[in-house]
């Protein structure tokens, strides 16, 4: 599975009313397939989820990477990636892609421990999904990146087109992303204009 630089977090909340299938489809064609979407539904059972993305999966661009958050036996079912929460324990098994969110030295740590593929950095900037977290700042990622050593990581949090370099240039390898893409009037734009921003 590709590892692309720009990462869709994808719920049916931030769709705005519109199937999120759509949406996630639309934003793939913005940028011919040149995405990863991590499925993170809190709300939706396993059978509407597995919907979903099996819809997403037969109407997707090639080279489009699907992952999902914290569930396991659903990502081993489709075959696709798994997310871990910081907070979950370790994978319990093999995964097509396996990732982990970090935002501090000891979930770095537990980051390279399992061996995950990419790591989600954060919060980098103050996001409106995430109100009164406080932001990590650059030099934050900066010093999770140096952590992970060769493990990719994506920026996340208050990610716009003008802060996805300075992300970049702190040491990500791409950007992660929710309400800029999936709540846009036009996701395959918003996703256009985001990847443009981003080393090819």
């Amino acid at each position: 599975m590709i590892l692309h630089r720009l990462m869709l977090i994808a719920d049916q909340e931030g769709a705005g009313g519109r199937p999120l299938h759509d949406v996630v489809v639309r934003a793939a064609n913005g940028v011919g397939g040149r995405l990863v979407v991590q499925f993170r539904e809190r709300e939706m059972r396993d059978r509407e989820l597995i919907a979903v993305i099996r819809a997403v999966q037969r109407r997707m661009p090639p080279h489009t990477t699907l992952i999902v958050n914290d569930r396991p036996a659903l990502a081993r079912a489709l075959g696709i990636g798994l997310h871990l929460p910081a907070s979950s324990a370790g994978p319990g098994g093999r995964y097509a892609l396996l990732g982990r969110s970090v935002h501090d030295q000891q979930e770095a740590s537990q980051a390279v421990d399992d061996r995950v593929d990419y790591a989600v950095v954060g919060t980098i900037f103050a996001t409106a999904s995430h109100p009164g977290r406080p932001s990590a700042g650059l030099a934050h990622l900066t010093e999770m990146r140096a952590m992970l050593g060769d493990t990719p990581c994506y920026a996340i949090g208050g990610i716009d087109a003008e802060r996805a370099p300075l992300a970049v240039d702190a040491g990500a390898w791409g950007v992660a992303v929710r309400t800029a893409i999936l709540s846009a009037d036009d996701p395959a734009e918003a996703a256009y204009r985001m990847h443009g921003s981003l080393p090819a």
